[in-house]
């Protein structure tokens, strides 16, 4: 049986925000990049503090994304801290095992 991480043939770049300095400037910890299915996706979803937002995309990841890192997706320029994308939500799929599969991140 294939598995969902079969799909995932595009590479995203992230990067975990690790604080601000004294000018609001953002501190980000090492990028890494990791194999993803990017997908246009115009979906209205909830964040954890239920406000509604209106996605553009969603990855399927295997890497271990949360709502403190940023993401730039295939293509962006990875030294412009403004084109990183800031995650909305993100679900994880466990399998039988409870074993984390993968993420949908929703951007």
């Amino acid at each position: 049986m294939a598995s969902p991480t079969d799909t995932f043939r595009q590479l995203i770049t992230y990067a975990v925000l690790t604080g601000r300095d004294a000018y609001g400037k953002p501190s980000l910890g090492p990028q890494l990049a990791a194999r993803a299915r990017v997908q246009p996706s115009r979906r209205l979803i909830r964040d954890a503090n239920g406000n509604e937002h209106l996605s553009a995309h969603v990855v399927y990841t295997d890497a271990a994304i949360t709502l403190l890192h940023r993401v730039w997706l295939p293509g962006e320029d990875v030294a412009d801290f403004n084109r990183a994308r800031r995650p909305v939500a993100v679900d994880e799929s466990v399998d039988g095992s409870g074993v984390v599969r993968f993420r949908k991140v929703w951007f």
